[in-house]
């Protein structure tokens, strides 16, 4: 799937500058983790993308 959007300035530079520091994120996974926090956020009960999400909380908040 393809997705393409207008963000403003400010949050997509935010975002850049984010990723550009994190070696744990591309702009595909911040885009990915996004979007599932969005849709787990707005009561989606999909339990696969639960348990997946939850997995990748715990490995990286075991990091910090």
């Amino acid at each position: 799937m393809s997705l393409e959007t207008e963000i403003p300035e400010l949050l997509f530079s935010e975002m850049k500058n984010f990723i550009e520091s994190s070696a744990d994120f591309d702009r595909q996974s911040f885009i990915n983790s996004a979007l599932t926090d969005f849709l787990l956020q707005n009561g989606c009960q999909v339990k696969q993308l639960k348990e997946s999400y939850s997995k990748y909380l715990l490995n990286h908040t075991s990091k910090i």
